[in-house]
């Protein structure tokens, strides 16, 4: 027999999951008490799919879309389904396991109360042996949430506008949702996570516990578990650890066996970032023997790293294995707000696509759920980090209350003790923007932070995964909690706040696990989709809703963009809406790129002090110009290819000094040399090249290097467009860094002046394309004028760059991956902002 660790606890490779012959309907709340009342309703059932929410269910059956409020906290709603059972066999226990119910639940099996539950992220196993018959009928209610929240109770010490209800800061729930200003109206609801029915036989294996750690250079991992039988037998059990194996100690308990041991690897190979080196991982298991049967114990894949963090002098820098980190990604939301869940196969496509932009860390924020184990053991493999949140944020949660104390305590146990297996896990942190809240509403300093954020959480993340760093709450660390130059914080003053791109090297940012939240405008096809329309309207109530702002304020974050259109391109954005649509989307789609890049390129620089960002929203929610930096279906955006360019770890970055010109930071973060040269380039009127400069450089592994504009060229050209004597000789830099085989690494660009999209070029522009032989499609692209933002218009197939600037007589070539199985013939076109129209791409054909 197999056993495969999920959650908690292990299932075994014989279970029956429960996921089909599932129904569902909907009652007033609390009008049916139990399962035996149902058939004395007339109830509209629906099929339902399990795992799954009571929004999917209903969307799979026509009779609610994403567009409409389906006010799913407002009723009750009953889930059921009939399965068999052999109750032959009763030599081992069978055990029902719930593993995640949304969130006020009661069940029942063959019409018996089994379970009462009130927090969506638990876990349960419940003994069902004698209650098993050979067909079973299993029924689930899950209570309305506004009945409860509307009961009486103690008034929180301040409010948040985050939701519309402070009474949910009772109820262990994901706020995903729940947030009137930025979520979708959809209420997560029904049981979310898998149940099964676990039969075990010979034994049952609970409370796993596995830790690798390193110790004097050398790999640990503490493992035990327990084990209950059906009678009194001989066990013997071995730890496996890729080809190493060593004996676990066996020891006879009341209630069965504890199996307890560790395993040591000499010097190990080590877990790292996947840009600072190879997420080595080992695969773990466990194999067991009792009374002669054998057992194994699947505990996926393993990896040995260490993490730490210096906090000295207001500073946040993250290390690992020893090495500073550059922490940059985004905040995940969720793989698909309706299910949840999603697909695995989405869920990888779009964590392998944060890995190709260059992440290496993404945060789950405490707005939205616990992720799945396969979630973490693909950013494992991956080599991406995860900042976890406890889910936590914004309120005045009731720690005094027992009941909610305990209930804590399990769920934060649970969590901790399936996450000390995963190497990914960089940093704990208690709740999002519970301090900030505080202190923005004038609440004394003391009250801040609560036992359960400074005292119950870190002291269950000593006990069950120690060596990674806590901190109580995002943001947090300075004179107030939101200070942006100590400690952690939310950084959007490039952003909300509206302050200047050169403000970003005043505010002297040290961390900040969220940032940058602006609308990004998706592409056409996601907007056509939407509006059945070639050319969605930016006033329309449907695009608006989906434009997400803060609650309660008089703006939202299209103002915001709006704002930095007008600064970048000196034009008004509400001119260009109204008579200009298409160019409207198109400067909205650069001017959120350019933005973040530059703010990246100056905190990356060589004498930045920021040791990481995370740009707020890695995807959008819902189909629109949301915070995502790829859109709801997974489709990157404009933004998206701006940050990969800047997030690579072999890079340029140019940053403007002012009257010292403008500076080109060289960044090798690999464990090799960065051997190879830099050009300087100024083009003035697109196509003339007014200076050119090339030096020799090699920049040792994970170090930096500054290169100056002045000191490359040889002279004065006012580079930064500072001194201003006369018009700018030159209307933009680029930088090139290449490798000693003349391959481009990395370019980077610098616009000394306003950009110019007002002159079109008919230019002499070379686009073919030849296909790979696996249906992928490689484009050669070469111009005789300096294009800006070069950009295609093409379905079914996803361009591994794009939205770059081309320097003239540069050749470039770009793949394209299809992303469809059945793609149709490849067909695209190439735009720019400054190009006259659209050229269609030519197709090489061989015979």
């Amino acid at each position: 027999m197999q056993f495969i660790k999920s959650g908690s606890g292990v299932t075994s490779s014989t279970a029956d999951f429960l996921r089909s012959d599932w129904r569902l309907a909907s009652a007033e709340p609390h009008s049916i008490g139990n399962p035996s009342e149902l058939e004395k309703k007339a109830l509209d059932w629906v099929p339902a799919i399990v795992p799954g929410t009571v929004a999917q269910a209903l969307q799979e059956a026509g009779k609610w879309d994403i567009s409409h409020n389906g006010d799913f906290d407002a009723r009750d709603w009953w889930y059921q389904c009939t399965f068999e059972s052999d109750v032959s066999n009763r030599s081992g226990a069978k055990v029902l396991r719930f593993s995640g119910l949304a969130t006020l639940a009661e069940a029942w099996l063959n019409g018996v109360n089994i379970l009462t539950s009130d927090n969506m992220f638990l876990e349960y196993e419940i003994d069902v042996t004698r209650l098993l018959q050979s067909s079973n009928n299993l029924t689930i209610c899950f209570r309305s949430l506004d009945r409860a929240l509307n009961e009486r109770r103690p008034r929180p010490r301040w409010k948040t506008r985050l939701v519309s209800h402070q009474q949910l800061r009772w109820i262990r729930t994901t706020l995903l949702g729940r947030i009137p200003g930025w979520t979708p109206p959809v209420a997560v609801v029904g049981p979310w996570r898998d149940i099964a029915l676990d039969s075990c036989d010979p034994l049952f294996v609970k409370d796993i516990s596995l830790r690798p750690y390193l110790e004097d250079g050398h790999g640990v991992v503490d493992f035990s578990c327990g084990i209950e039988t059906a009678a009194d037998q001989s066990i013997n059990a071995v730890l496996h650890l890729s080809a190493n194996s060593n004996g676990l100690h066996v020891e006879k308990r009341n209630t069965g066996y504890l199996i307890s041991g560790q395993l040591r690897l000499k010097q190990p190979e080590l877990w790292w970032p996947h840009t600072h080196g190879h997420p080595a991982l080992y695969k773990c298991g466990i194999e067991l023997n009792a009374g002669g049967r054998s057992v194994s114990i699947d505990c996926g894949e393993i990896g040995f790293r260490t993490v730490t963090v210096n906090q000295k002098d207001g500073a946040f820098d993250i290390s690992v294995n020893g090495e500073k980190v550059f922490c940059r990604g985004a905040c995940w939301t969720v793989n698909d707000i309706v299910s949840i869940h999603g697909s695995p196969r989405e869920l990888e496509r779009c964590l392998m696509l944060a890995q190709d932009a260059g992440m290496n860390m993404i945060r789950i924020g405490g707005t939205m759920v616990y992720e799945s184990e396969l979630f973490y053991s693909l950013c494992g493999k991956l080599g991406i980090m995860v900042w976890q949140d406890f889910m936590f944020a914004n309120m005045d949660y009731p720690v005094e209350d027992g009941e909610f104390e305990s209930s804590v305590k399990n769920e934060i146990t649970q969590q901790l003790k399936r996450w000390q297996s995963h190497p990914c896990i960089t940093v704990y942190c208690g709740n999002s923007e519970v301090e900030q809240q505080a202190a923005m509403l004038g609440v004394p300093q003391e009250l801040w932070r609560s036992h359960l954020f400074s005292q119950l959480i870190p002291d269950l993340c000593a006990q069950w995964h120690p060596g990674v760093p806590y901190v109580p709450s995002t943001p947090s660390g300075g004179a107030l909690p939101f200070h942006v130059g100590s400690g952690i914080t939310h950084y959007y003053g490039v952003g909300a706040y509206m302050r200047p791109i050169a403000e970003v090297r005043r505010a002297n940012v040290r961390f900040t696990p969220e940032c940058l939240g602006f609308s990004n405008v998706p592409e056409n096809e996601t907007l056509n989709a939407l509006f059945d329309v070639q050319v969605p309207v930016c006033h329309h109530p449907l695009w608006k809703s989906r434009v997400p702002r803060d609650s309660g304020s008089a703006w939202d974050f299209e103002d915001i963009r709006d704002y930095y259109l007008k600064e970048l391109f000196h034009k008004d954005p509400v001119q260009l809406r109204c008579f200009d649509m298409e160019q409207y989307l198109a400067l909205s789609r650069i001017t959120t790129g350019e933005v973040m890049q530059q703010v990246f390129s100056e905190w990356r620089s060589v004498s930045n002090q920021c040791g990481g960002a995370l740009v707020w929203f890695y995807k959008d929610l819902w189909p629109g110009a949301g915070w995502g930096i790829i859109d709801s279906s997974g489709t990157a955006k404009a933004c998206f290819y701006y940050l990969k360019r800047v997030w690579q770890p072999q890079s340029v970055v140019l940053t403007d000094e002012g009257l010292d010109g403008i500076h080109a930071h060289i960044i090798n973060e690999t464990g090799r040399p960065l051997i190879g040269n830099l050009e300087l380039m100024l083009i003035r009127d697109d196509n003339v090249i007014v200076a050119k400069a090339t030096k020799d450089c090699e920049v040792t592994p994970r170090s930096k290097h500054t290169l100056l504009s002045d000191e490359l060229l040889g002279g004065f050209y006012d580079v930064s467009y500072a001194y201003r004597f006369g018009p700018p000789k030159h209307d933009v830099a680029v930088a090139t860094l290449r490798d000693v085989n003349g391959a481009t690494i990395s370019e980077a660009f610098h616009f000394p002046g306003q950009r110019n999209t007002s002159s079109r070029h008919k230019a002499n522009l070379i686009a073919e394309a030849a296909e790979t032989g696996n249906g992928d499609y490689l484009l050669s692209l070469q111009s005789d004028v300096f294009l800006q933002a070069v950009h295609f218009d093409i379905t079914e197939y996803s361009p591994e760059e794009n939205y770059f600037h081309l320097a003239p007589g540069r050749k470039k070539d770009v793949l394209f991956r299809r992303t469809a199985e059945n793609a149709k013939k490849f067909k695209a076109y190439v735009e720019a902002l400054n190009l006259d129209e659209p050229l269609k791409i030519a197709v090489k054909s061989y015979p």
